[in-house]
């Protein structure tokens, strides 16, 4: 009888323990990372002066100066900044008059390291295979020297590899990284660089297919939006199983200076000055119909940043590029959800 009390005993406090870490699994997945989980970072280009990262938490709440609270005693990060991108447990943040990569965790936004080797006026950043990969543009001059600087996750160390044309947009897709060779209506490539031996293959768009921002999406196709300055805006299909051209779909005339692609679900939303479009992927048209337009003083930074995440509407206005710029949320009626006073210049909205 003793020694069935015992087991009974044994297995009923068994049965307590694995209930309760069950529960404390269920429970923890639901907890924050760190402070700056669930939620999204703004960055400022700033006007040559050094501005802040602001994050815009899950229940509206906003925090200014996000690394200076965080690393009062760290070296603040350089102004222009351009970037920001992710690994499992890291941000790197892309600071264009500063020449630097710096990294922090990406919940805490605790400092890690600043990488300042082999960078002249970076651009975008991605991750793959335990390496990031960052564009230059190198000396403005020229887009002869444009390059990607590559680290090593580990130490941080880097090294370069000179692309030859002008580089700005980068994405890790299928193994690769490919880059769009287009800023401004000039360049009609888009290079695909082989990490395993650093050799590259280019794809050519076409005359006058400048590519401006691209997004790879749910159905494995690369999608790029072009077009030539102000005109002749299309979406050009990538398979990049084979690397080739899949499809083009023109857009209306009236749509020439499209830019800011973005890839919610099936659905592709891009902007064309001061309003916003969408189509579904797979259409061979484009309405010319927005689904929000918004009123906007500034001559150049008008929709200078734009997004779309789980069926909200992000949009960044720059203002004079001297005072404080507007970051603004939308719902897909075009109805304001949030309006949030900026620092100077926001450019972009990375989510957390």
């Amino acid at each position: 009888m003793k020694q069935f009390f015992k087991y009974f005993f044994y297995a009923f406090a068994l049965g307590l323990f694995v209930t309760s870490c069950s529960n404390d699994d269920d429970f923890t997945s639901s907890v924050p990372l760190g402070d700056y989980d669930n939620g999204y970072f703004i960055l400022h280009e700033g006007a040559g002066v050094i501005t802040p990262v602001t994050f815009v938490a899950e229940d509206g709440t906003v925090t200014s100066n996000v690394f200076e609270t965080v690393n009062p005693d760290a070296e603040p990060i350089g102004g222009y900044k351009q970037d920001l991108f992710f690994d499992d447990t890291r941000a790197f943040i892309v600071s264009g008059a500063g020449q630097t990569v710096t990294v922090v965790n990406r919940y805490t936004f605790e400092f890690i390291a600043t990488i300042a080797t082999d960078l002249q006026n970076p651009r975008y950043g991605a991750i793959h295979n335990g390496k990031a990969y960052v564009t230059n543009s190198g000396d403005f001059a020229t887009t002869d020297d444009d390059f990607v600087t590559i680290i090593d996750l580990n130490d941080y160390s880097t090294t370069t590899t000179v692309i030859g044309n002008v580089v700005d947009r980068i994405e890790a897709i299928n193994g690769k990284l490919y880059i769009t060779n287009g800023s401004y209506g000039s360049g009609n490539t888009l290079t695909i660089l082989n990490p395993s031996d650093i050799s590259t293959t280019t794809i050519d768009l076409g005359t006058g297919n400048s590519p401006n921002s691209f997004e790879q999406a749910n159905d494995g196709f690369l999608y790029v939006l072009t077009n030539n300055s102000s005109s002749n805006a299309k979406i050009i299909k990538i398979n990049v199983s084979n690397e080739s051209i899949e499809s083009t779909l023109d857009f209306p005339a009236a749509l020439g200076s499209a830019k800011h692609l973005d890839i919610d679900e099936n659905m592709a939303y891009f902007t064309n000055e001061t309003s916003v479009y969408s189509f579904t992927l797979g259409s061979t048209t484009v309405s010319e119909t927005p689904i929000l337009s918004y009123n906007s003083s500034s001559q150049y930074g008008s929709m200078y940043g734009f997004a779309v995440n789980n069926d909200t509407i992000y949009i960044c206005d720059a203002g004079d590029f001297a005072s404080a710029g507007i970051a603004y949320e939308y719902n897909m009626s075009g109805d304001v959800l949030k309006t949030t006073t900026t620092d100077v210049a926001p450019n972009s909205f990375h989510f957390n």
